[in-house]
């Protein structure tokens, strides 16, 4: 009886130090420890992203292929919506029913509203051990952060640079190599290449959405030393002086017609990428794509960062890697995250997507890599600023672009367009705060 408890316990404590050396018990550790009790079984992540790009697609596959390779025994499942309404109809009712993907790839605006309805988990005890949280810029670190915890990882940075055809320069007598150092630049310029039939504008001289501007607005009321809202207090800030002057210089190149109206929301009626604009506040895909499309192009259009006023600022948005609270594979899923977010995963996303880097230990790299593109990327990428966490940030960009298309068609000043939405604001706070 004696030698056979003996024996037990041997067994018990070779099995433990085996477990020890192992260094813990990781999302790959408890698949093989399963697969060693001969259960087989395949075990599945759900990961969604918003977006349905083909290029992008067959990244992820890529990912998603060697991921798999490397973690025999796990299968991950992807799906894809387009951004806005159709990605926020399937998240909710996903969490509705408890079918939440493991992992999602989503934006800045969703992180304050669905980490404050339990939905989104915080990383911070998944990722405390992660050598590569220490890589990365601490500014893309606090755009994850919400009420003090990490709730997202940013990876793909779209921030607004300024953009200008060189070769449409020429033709209207300016210096190529030379784009607006100042408001009062940009407005003259902007007028000098507009080019018009009629009444109608044929080429937008600096592309203004005329709808959903909120984005290109917010970057000129931050250069121009304002806030949009006090995130902690729930205040709007939007009427601020500073906030009007920048909404009045905008109304009034709109309303001298050195844009054409087109809805930022829609790909198709972005005027830079399409052809139709000689300047731009757009995203470095905006650059890439343009000359993919027209060769000619290549050479033929400048990057800077955004023009400085009082301050050096621009609107960056910002995708994140989410982990839902309803996973039931959540260190397996934090293993995928960590994964996507490696040095050497991190470069190949630029190389094959273009993707600023937001690795310290790759600033170097990427900046000699393009210097006449990507410092400038690289620079909007550290002090940009993305969508307010505040829980209804979708509600609150939905008022500013309303009193904004008022100003920008004349309706309305812009100073009361500015002060009309931080009432609208006001009024519908008690019962969006929270929600």
């Amino acid at each position: 009886m004696k030698k056979k408890w003996l024996a037990t316990v041997l067994v018990t404590v070779l099995a433990a130090s085996v477990l020890s050396a192992c260094g813990g018990s990781s999302g790959t550790e408890q698949l093989n420890k399963k697969k060693a009790d001969g259960s087989g079984e395949t075990t599945t992540l759900t990961f969604w992203r918003a977006g349905t790009d083909a290029q992008e697609n067959a990244y992820w596959k890529r990912v998603i292929s060697e991921f798999e390779a490397s973690h025999p025994g796990v299968k991950i499942e992807l799906s894809e919506a387009p951004f806005g309404n159709d990605m926020e109809t399937k998240l909710n009712a996903a969490y509705a029913s408890g079918t939440s993907p493991d992992v999602l790839s989503y934006t800045l605006a969703s992180v304050a509203q669905r980490a404050s309805l339990g939905q989104y988990e915080p990383l911070d005890g998944y990722l405390s051990n992660w050598d590569g949280r220490s890589d990365m810029m601490e500014n893309i670190l606090d755009t994850g952060t919400y009420n003090g915890s990490l709730y997202g990882v940013g990876f793909i940075p779209d921030p607004r640079v300024l953009l200008w055809r060189k070769d449409l320069f020429k033709e209207a007598g300016l210096d190529p190599e030379k784009p607006p150092g100042s408001w009062e630049e940009l407005a003259d310029y902007a007028r000098k290449l507009t080019k018009k039939d009629g009444n109608t504008t044929t080429l937008a001289g600096f592309a203004i959405p005329t709808a959903s501007a909120w984005t290109l607005w917010q970057s000129f009321v931050l250069q121009n030393g304002g806030q949009i809202i006090d995130e902690q207090t729930n205040t709007p800030l939007f009427d601020s002086p500073e906030a009007i002057e920048a909404t009045e210089f905008l109304a009034e190149l709109v309303l001298d017609g050195i844009t054409i109206p087109n809805n930022s929301d829609k790909s198709n009626e972005n005027l830079f990428p399409n052809g139709k604009a000689a300047i731009a506040y757009d995203s470095p895909a905006a650059y890439t794509n343009l000359q993919k499309e027209n060769p000619e192009l290549v050479g033929q259009i400048g990057v800077s960062g955004p023009i400085a006023r009082k301050e050096k600022a621009t609107f960056a948005g910002m995708r994140l890697l989410f982990m839902s609270s309803q996973s039931k594979n959540k260190e397996l899923a934090a293993e995928f995250i960590q994964h996507i977010m490696s040095k050497e995963e991190t470069w190949k996303r630029y190389t094959e997507l273009g993707t600023p880097v937001v690795l310290k230990s790759l600033e170097q790299d990427y900046i000699q890599d393009k210097p006449e593109v990507n410092q400038a990327i690289f620079d909007a990428v550290s002090y940009g600023k993305g969508a307010a966490k505040v829980t209804y940030a979708g509600k609150l960009s939905e008022i500013i672009s309303q009193n904004l298309e008022g100003a920008f068609y004349g309706k309305i000043s812009a100073e009361e367009a500015m002060k009309q939405g931080v009432e609208q604001l006001n009024r519908e706070l008690p019962n969006l705060i929270g929600k």
